[in-house]
């Protein structure tokens, strides 16, 4: 799930709302012993350096197929942060930014101030470690022909076309790019530092990803925060999300000061999707020809929750369309950094997009793999694809229209990149499945969910926390996907989890008082 959200309504209904799931309460002591580092290791001269921090970078090389350790090795970079204290520190904090895909220190590299800048609390204190994951940055960065950041499909089917594509290229090696994998990797560089026991900090993938971590490697959890959190299991026809919109549109406009009213605002919605369905609109992204029908309208009403900006013209956007101005929908269409999906073919038939962002930051092919491994499907994984399809679209058909208004279930399951069918025509059909059963550890673990999150809502939050004994979960007002990200958020959201990665807990929530909402134009 890439971090496409965010949102402000204004004086919130319940500003702290700690949940619990089990008990809470810990305090620990000490950083366990060191482990021996394995022996293809090397030292990473080109090592980012965010202003006023140390940082150390290497490789190490893993196998491939941690199964089949003949089958080959590829490379591992990582990336460890100083803290800034003169005390020992701490403890050593984890993180994954997201993707399935990011490749974390390729973008540290690329905005070298975002780390102190977003992290600067915990860098305090904790050190940080960073991984690009397998198959991505300078981790074996893998591409597909198919799939890449400047041959991005316009429609939902060219997507799953590019995807099976990309599934055929890869052929059986797409199997050595899961989360597992990645989770075995990073455990390999705690025991090359020599780090005991790390914290960890999964934001929104990131937490499913710290997640499998804890299911493999419990005894080397220390504590965990998960930030718009999402369980193993998951609705992959992602009803809660949509509830989660109608929630946000609806919060928003009862904090704007009689902007907006959140029920004409849906009622809108509903009212333009079905204009757009029959009738699209044309517009150029990029060089490109693309059109907005109803699919991509709810691509953009979904990533609003993820976009400050974007939340706050959501409202004055639908009232304009509605008038016969398509300009300002257009516009917003058009500067998303990835071009919402129609179910229509561009006027020119151009189904490609040009590049607007490094190929070795996003690794789309392990985005891919993950997800076509990882997630659960909604069809049998073993049957071929015409049969496949037969069962999604009679699965598709019996679906409760009203649970994706004011979308139609078609429109909101094509519109959103990584569920629904994403992964129809993925080729292998006995690729890896990422068990959801297996016990998890019983420390300390933070959920944070933005209160108008429709990427990984509050709802996921709550089910993510329920898989632990010990779960803490407190939604962030006003603020939409990864708060750490939210620039009036921020301060609030490090402050808790710098107490709860000291702690083990969180005792005081008054600063989410203290987060505006989003101001609607």
């Amino acid at each position: 799930m890439n971090k496409t959200t965010a949102k402000r309504p204004a004086r919130p209904r319940a500003l702290a709302v700690l949940a619990l799931a089990g008990t809470a309460t810990a305090v620990w002591a000490g950083v366990p012993a060191t482990q021996a580092a394995p022996a293809a290791a090397r030292t990473d001269t080109t090592c980012p350096r965010p202003p006023g921090l140390e940082t150390t970078c290497g490789t190490i090389q893993v196998p491939l197929d941690r199964a089949a350790p003949a089958s080959g090795e590829t490379t591992v970079r990582y990336m460890l942060v100083r803290h800034r204290g003169t005390a020992p520190a701490a403890g050593t904090v984890a993180l994954n930014d997201g993707g399935p895909g990011n490749a974390t220190i390729v973008g540290l590299a690329q905005r070298p101030q975002l780390l102190p800048g977003v992290f600067g609390k915990i860098l305090d204190t904790h050190d940080m470690l960073l991984m690009d994951p397998r198959g991505t940055g300078g981790s074996d960065a893998q591409r597909c022909e198919d799939l890449s950041i400047d041959a991005i499909p316009a429609t939902r089917s060219g997507l799953l076309d590019a995807v099976r594509g990309c599934g055929r290229e890869l052929g059986k090696r797409s199997r050595h790019y899961t989360s597992a994998a990645t989770a075995d990797d990073f455990d390999a560089v705690r025991a090359h530092l020599g780090i005991g026991q790390l914290d960890l900090l999964g934001e929104s993938y990131g937490s499913y990803l710290m997640t499998v971590y804890a299911q493999r490697h419990p005894g080397h959890v220390r504590s965990i925060v998960l930030s718009s959190a999402y369980p193993l299991e998951f609705d992959m026809w992602a009803r809660p999300n949509a509830q989660a919109m109608r929630q946000a549109i609806k919060v928003l406009c009862e904090r704007s000061a009689g902007k907006c009213d959140g029920d004409q605002v849906l009622a809108g919605l509903g009212t333009l999707a079905g204009r757009l369905r029959a009738r699209p609109v044309p517009y150029e992204s990029a060089g490109a020809e693309r059109v907005l029908d109803d699919t991509a309208l709810a691509a953009i009403t979904y990533d609003a929750a993820g976009d400050r900006e974007l939340m706050g013209r959501l409202p004055g956007v639908v009232r304009a369309s509605l008038k016969g101005d398509y300009g300002p929908l257009t516009e917003v269409a058009g500067s998303r950094a990835q071009p919402a999906l129609s179910d229509r073919l561009p006027r020119r038939r151009e189904d490609r997009q040009s590049g607007q962002a490094d190929e070795q930051l996003y690794g789309l092919t392990t985005w891919a793999s993950v997800i076509c491994n990882d997630y659960p499907t909604l069809w049998d994984r073993q049957a071929p694809v015409p049969a496949r399809t037969r069962e999604y679209e009679r699965a598709r058909r019996r679906l409760a229209s009203g649970a994706f208004a004011p979308f139609t279930a078609r429109a909101w399951t094509n519109g959103i990149y990584d569920r629904g069918n994403f992964c129809l025509r993925w080729p292998d059909r006995k690729g890896p499945v990422q068990p959801t059963d297996r016990p998890l550890p019983g420390v300390p673990v933070l959920v944070l969910s933005g209160e108008l999150d429709a990427n990984t809502p509050t709802a996921e939050g709550r089910a993510a926390a329920r898989q632990y004994p010990r779960a803490q979960v407190i939604e962030i007002p006003n603020t939409g996907h990864v708060a750490e990200f939210d620039e009036q958020a921020n301060p609030c959201v490090m402050e808790l989890q710098s107490e709860f990665f000291r702690t083990g807990r969180v005792t005081g929530t008054g600063c989410l008082a203290e987060i505006p909402p989003i101001p609607v134009e």
